[in-house]
C-alpha cells in the first residue's frame, strides 16, 4: 500500500506541475490536428512542399518534440501519453479483493513522414508492468484517397475501438467492444472522398480473436479480411448542426483456430470463458452497424456487434453467435465543442483566478449489454459458472484541466444473468475508477 501511495503522490505532483506550467503558457499558435491511435500520421503532413524557413529543424512545441528537414519533407514527431488508474471495488464477481492502483497505459509515440511520401508510427506500451509494441506501421500516401498501410494497427471494425485510447469518454470501453478485435498485423487500403463525407478501410489481418491484441512478432492461428465504410452525409451541408452526424458499417470474415479469449468487465475481470477443452475451429464472422452524432456540447455514440464463430469441444461442433450493443452520451458542462476525436478546453485551468477558468467539465452516461448464444451451453461453456448475459451501466465525470491533463471518475455497475436458473449467480461488479492522464 505504501508503494501504491507513493506512485499516486508522485503522479499527482507531476500533474499539478504541468497544470501550473500550462496555465502560465500563452498559447499563440494554432492547435495541431488531433491524432487518434488509429489515424495515419498524415495529420502532421506539412501544408505544402515548399520549405518553411520559420520553423527550426528541431523544435519543442506544445504538442511534443519535432524534428524536420529543411524542406519539411521528412518529419519526426515525438510525443505520448500515460494513464494512471485507481480502481476501488465495492462488489466483485467472486467477492475477492481487487482494489488496485496501476499505470494502465504508458505510451511514447514516434510518428511522422518520410520524403513526403510515407507516413509511419511506432507506439510501444509499458503499462501494466508489461512491454509490448501496440502499433508499428508504414503508410504509403501517394494516392490520398487510397492509402496503403502495412504493419500492426487497429482492425477497421468497431466504432468505439477505433477511437483513440486517450480520447475515450470512459476509462474502459463498453461490453460491445469485447466482441471486436483490437490491433493485429496486416495490410490495409483506406481513404476518404467528397470532403470526408465517405471514408472507407479494407484489409487483411493475421488475427481474429474477439477483444484481443495480436503479438507483433508472433503469427497467430487465424486470418481474416475486415472492412468498414462510414458516411457523414451532411459534412458539407450549410446547417452546422448536422456536420457531425455519421453512420457506418464494419465487418469481418475469417478463420480462427485454437484458444478462445474470455470476455471482460469494465474492471477488467473475466466474467465469461469457454470450457478448457473448447477451441475455435473454423469460420469467424462479425457485423457491426454503428453511428454517432455530435452537436455543440452534446454527443452520442452507439453500435451493435454480432460475432459468430465455429466452436469445437472434443467431437461436438456448433456455430456460436454472440451479440452486444451500447449507447453512450455526454455533455460538456462548460460549453466546449464535443466530438468523436476528443475535446479541447477553451480555457486552461488557472488557480490564480479561482473558478473563472476551470478548464472543461464533461458529464457522461452509458449503457451496454452482451449476450452469449444459448447454443454455447452446456457443451462449450459451464452452465454452473458462466453467465449468459451481462448488462453494464456507467456514469462518468471528466475534467480537462488543459490540453495536457485530464482527470476521469467513472462509476460502473455490471450485472449478470446465469445460463441456468439453478446456478449460483455471480455477484454484480461495482467499481469506482479514477484516472489521471498526461498527454503531450
Amino acid at each position: 500500500m505504501k508503494a501504491k501511495s507513493a506512485f499516486a503522490f508522485l503522479f499527482l505532483a507531476l500533474s499539478m506541475a504541468l497544470t501550473v506550467a500550462a496555465s502560465a503558457q500563452t498559447e499563440a499558435t494554432t492547435p495541431q490536428a488531433v491524432l487518434s491511435d488509429d489515424s495515419p500520421a498524415a495529420a502532421v503532413e506539412p501544408a505544402s512542399n515548399a520549405p518553411d524557413k520559420t520553423k527550426p529543424p528541431i523544435a519543442f512545441r506544445r504538442d511534443g518534440l519535432w524534428f524536420s528537414t529543411s524542406d519539411g519533407a521528412t518529419q519526426l514527431h515525438v510525443h505520448g501519453y500515460a494513464q494512471a488508474d485507481d480502481r476501488m471495488f465495492s462488489d466483485t464477481i467472486h467477492a475477492e479483493e481487487l482494489d488496485t492502483f496501476l499505470f494502465r497505459r504508458i505510451r511514447p509515440l514516434f510518428e511522422g513522414t518520410l520524403f513526403n511520401a510515407v507516413d509511419f508510427r511506432f507506439m510501444p506500451d509499458f503499462g501494466q508492468s508489461t512491454y509490448q509494441i501496440q502499433e508499428a506501421f508504414l503508410e504509403l500516401k501517394s494516392v490520398k484517397f487510397a492509402k496503403l498501410r502495412v504493419g500492426k494497427f487497429k482492425e477497421p471494425i468497431g466504432l468505439e475501438v477505433l477511437r483513440s485510447d486517450r480520447e475515450l469518454t470512459f476509462a474502459e470501453r463498453s461490453l460491445a467492444s469485447d466482441l471486436v478485435p483490437l490491433r493485429y498485423i496486416g495490410a490495409q487500403l483506406s481513404g476518404s472522398i467528397l470532403s470526408d463525407s465517405i471514408s472507407y478501410a479494407a484489409g487483411y489481418f493475421n488475427g481474429s480473436s474477439d477483444g484481443s491484441n495480436g503479438a507483433f512478432t508472433q503469427w497467430s492461428h487465424g486470418n481474416e479480411a475486415a472492412a468498414r465504410i462510414f458516411l457523414r452525409p451532411f459534412a458539407t451541408a450549410r446547417l452546422n448542426a448536422l456536420h457531425q452526424f455519421g453512420i457506418g458499417l464494419g465487418g469481418s470474415a475469417g478463420h480462427q483456430h485454437g484458444t478462445i479469449a474470455g470476455l471482460k468487465t469494465m474492471g477488467q475481470t473475466t466474467f465469461f470463458k469457454y470450457s478448457s477443452t473448447a477451441t475455435a475451429n473454423g469460420q469467424h464472422n462479425r457485423l457491426a452497424p454503428q453511428a454517432y452524432y455530435y452537436a455543440g456540447p452534446f454527443g452520442v455514440l452507439s453500435e451493435y456487434v454480432i460475432s459468430s464463430q465455429d466452436v469445437l469441444n472434443k467431437s461436438l461442433t456448433a456455430r456460436v453467435r454472440n451479440e452486444a450493443w451500447q449507447i453512450a452520451g455526454s455533455v460538456m458542462l462548460t460549453g466546449e465543442k464535443n466530438g468523436y476525436s476528443g475535446v479541447r478546453p477553451r480555457n486552461a485551468t488557472e488557480h490564480a483566478v479561482g473558478f473563472r477558468r476551470l478548464g472543461a467539465l464533461e458529464l457522461a452516461l452509458r449503457y451496454s449489454q452482451l449476450r452469449i448464444d444459448g447454443d454455447a451451453f452446456p457443451h462449450f461453456a459451464n452452465t454452473a459458472t458462466a453467465p449468459q448475459s451481462a448488462k453494464e451501466q456507467a456514469i462518468g465525470f471528466n475534467w480537462y484541466l488543459n490540453r495536457y491533463i485530464k482527470l476521469e471518475t467513472d462509476y460502473e455497475h455490471t450485472g449478470f444473468r446465469m445460463a441456468s436458473s439453478t446456478a449460483i449467480p455471480l455477484h454484480s461488479e461495482n467499481v469506482l475508477m479514477n484516472r489521471i492522464q498526461l498527454a503531450f
